[in-house]
């Protein structure tokens, strides 16, 4: 018989013992229960009782009394039941613990029976029959009716008693009064039910002694299909699994445990805790499937977000380098740096549609030659991905060699010569029109998601953008410098006695064409007339007012006209157009015949005249830039130059730093003028450009003029 569980329902389960079985797991299939209530040194005695005579109880009088004295004290009542004559002996404390008198109990089991609940009666029969068929113990709990319609509860507890053939002639055992301790237990048990947990309790054997509604839910059994079974014959599934090596476990150290983990019989991943307990097994266990899908749901979210900050930053940069790309070479480059850095692309290029339709690819300079000669191979073909593409506006993703070829079968050994794994053409799309092709390859093969697909064609359209700007620039920078090229001479004149010779340096490829110019007129009287001038700014406008500056002052020369007259010509002309830029000039007239110079400077560097070692600065007349004043009459001068004598006339851009002040540049220029003054002319002024205006970091254009004064005599 058994103890019954914390909760309504259950009355009775099998007396928790030491057995095994297979492999050592407590309460398996196929084996009866039988109560061994000793230590566990004595286990290995027989479970029932054996005497050679008749008398079931301890021999010694005095022994037994003592024995009944104290079960009265502790409330126990003693019963023995002679099985072959039928008799059930009860002392005075079981009768009265049955709810009558000694004297009115006539020694029958139907008379016992009689008294107990209907309900439990015949679970009471069952164990009886149970025990006298195999042997063992007897353990239950059952209510009694009471004369005045009250009931309660008693557990009775018992064992078989054999002769010495072995055969059972008795059952001997105590009984107590639990109503107390059931009322407490079931108090427990509805408080159970109100947890959040599945809660399931077990017995030594590992049965089930209770479980609450949301345990008979998770395990999809009623409680009463799972009560008084072992767990082993229930779910066979759990033999060898995690949680049955964590329940031996902690039943063998008395220790809690836990785990969480994943079983197949419920579909489902399990919280399981475990509180052993010397009489048995406590479970709390929950389904976690929800945490953990919502667990997996934040990992992908901060996946997703980690990646598309990733993709952001990347595009961010790829941006920022398009921004500074002012070329279609620039351009590709940038394409090509953020292919490799950022994509892991091995190879790059850009194939534009040009005049008439005609494809032409741009390699960047920082790919072999080579490569960038097999890609334009593979894109240069009639029927291939880039023509297919332009022809759709659809991006392509290849993501293995064997899928492209399956269409462009005829460039497999171009691709094999490339190196080429998987391949991405991108779309150039500007109003609707395809510009051209984004052309990237990977060596790997690999499989191209939905993101990298949707951050690909973004890039492609950032590209495009970047394209029709740089081919904007350079139709733009093209007419500017032809503009100017077309303002600056040919050729310097040829007269005798004077040796000259011009240098002309734009500026950065991230500027505009400035507004610088120089030029050099023979005159009828065999004089020279030497002018340097800068408009402010630059650009198409810059160049425009500057066209118009040159063609005035050669006019003006032609007339005659003086230095000074010149400039205040070419302010008040500037004046009159009402042009909001300024521009500064030097106007020279050297007389080759008696070697006099004239000159007069408008708000422009002074001119700088070697005579021998000695450097000077003509900075004697200086008047404001030109149109900043109406009507303004400049200043000329005059001085004899000796024969030998060298001339510089330039335009700021050689000399202005923003980070340096312009007397120490212009006493730098001086120095190095000096220093370069016994070389020719020609290596003077390249030295002049090498040293002074410096390889990088201007940021205008400039002009250099300079003449020579032969000695002729």
């Amino acid at each position: 018989m058994s103890t019954p569980p914390p909760g309504p329902g259950r009355t009775s389960h099998d007396l928790p013992g030491d057995r095994r079985g297979p492999a050592g797991r407590p309460g398996s299939r196929g084996q009866q229960a039988h109560c061994d209530a000793r230590s566990p040194a004595e286990t290995s005695t027989p479970a029932s009782w054996h005497v050679d005579g008749p008398t079931p109880l301890a021999p010694d009088a005095n022994t037994f009394d003592h024995l009944l004295l104290a079960l009265d004290a502790a409330c126990v009542g003693v019963w023995d039941w002679d099985v072959a004559g039928g008799t059930l002996r009860w002392d005075r404390r079981t009768a009265e613990l049955h709810g009558i008198g000694l004297d009115a109990f006539d020694g029958t089991m139907e008379a016992f029976l009689a008294l107990v609940h209907p309900s439990d009666a015949p679970n009471i029969q069952a164990r009886i029959a149970m025990a006298l068929a195999s042997g063992g113990c007897i353990l239950e709990e059952y209510r009694v009716m009471r004369p005045d319609g009250s009931h309660a509860w008693l557990q009775g507890r018992g064992r078989t008693i054999t002769d010495t053939t072995g055969q059972i002639v008795r059952l001997a055992g105590v009984c107590a009064d639990t109503t107390e301790l059931r009322h407490e237990r079931e108090q427990a048990g509805r408080a159970m039910q109100h947890v959040s947990d599945g809660v399931a309790v077990y017995d030594n054997e590992g049965r089930f002694v209770f479980v609450n509604a949301v345990a008979s839910r998770l395990l999809g059994y009623d409680p009463s299909e799972l009560l008084g079974k072992p767990m082993w014959d229930v779910y066979p599934e759990i033999i060898g699994s995690a949680f049955e090596k964590l329940y031996l476990q902690a039943r063998r150290t008395q220790v809690p445990g836990g785990f969480e983990g994943y079983y197949g019989p419920l579909a489902g991943y399990f919280e399981v805790r475990l509180f052993p307990a010397p009489d048995g097994m406590t479970v709390y266990f929950r389904n976690v499937d929800d945490r953990r899908r919502a667990e997996a749901q934040r990992a992908e979210l901060i996946r997703s977000l980690s990646s598309a900050l990733d993709r952001a930053r990347k595009l961010f940069d790829i941006t920022a380098a398009l921004g500074q790309a002012l070329t279609v070479p620039d351009v590709t480059d940038a394409v090509a740096r953020a292919a490799r850095d950022d994509l892991g692309a091995d190879v790059a290029a850009i194939i534009l549609i040009g005049e008439e339709g005609r494809l032409c690819m741009v390699g960047p300079t920082t790919q072999p030659k080579q490569v960038n000669r097999v890609l334009e191979r593979i894109s240069g073909r009639a029927a291939t991905a880039t023509s297919d593409v332009l022809r759709t506006a659809h991006a392509r993703f290849d993501a293995s060699r064997a899928e492209y070829l399956a269409d462009y079968p005829h460039v497999g050994a171009l691709l094999e010569m490339a190196g080429l794994g998987r391949m991405a053409h991108l779309p150039m799309i500007i109003s609707g029109r395809p510009i051209g092709v984004i052309l990237l390859g990977w060596a790997s093969e690999q499989i191209f998601d939905t993101d990298e697909r949707a951050f690909l064609t973004t890039l492609a359209g950032h590209c495009a953008h970047a394209i029709e700007r740089a081919r904007l620039y350079d139709r733009q920078l093209s007419v500017t410098e032809a503009l100017q090229q077309a303002i600056l001479p040919r050729h310097l004149p040829t007269v005798a006695g004077v040796d000259l010779t011009a240098r002309y340096l734009p500026a950065g490829r991230d500027v505009d064409v400035g507004g610088d110019w120089y030029d050099a007129l023979a005159l009828p009287d065999d004089s020279l007339m030497l002018i340097v001038g800068d408009v402010g700014g630059h650009g198409l406008r810059a160049a425009t007012v500057m066209a118009e500056l040159k063609h005035a002052a050669r006019a003006y020369a032609m007339l005659g006209q003086s230095p000074a007259a010149i400039t205040g010509q070419l302010s008040a002309s500037l004046t009159a157009s009402g042009s909001e830029v300024y521009a500064t000039a030097v106007v020279v007239c050297l007389n080759v015949t008696n070697q006099m110079l004239t000159w007069s400077c408008a708000g422009h560097p002074p001119p700088l005249v070697l005579d021998g070692a000695s450097p000077a600065f003509l900075e004697e007349v200086h008047g404001p830039i030109l149109g900043a004043v109406d009507n303004l009459v400049y200043r000329q001068d005059t001085m004899a130059l000796p024969p030998g004598a060298r001339l510089l006339l330039y335009s700021d851009g050689l000399v202005e730093r923003r980070d340096t002040s312009i007397s120490d540049r212009l006493d730098f220029l001086s120095a190095v003028a000096a220093g370069a003054n016994t070389m020719g002319l020609d290596a003077a002024c390249d030295r002049l450009l090498d040293e002074v205006a410096g390889p990088s970091g201007r940021e205008d254009d400039l002009c250099l003029l300079a003449a020579d004064l032969l000695d002729i005599r």
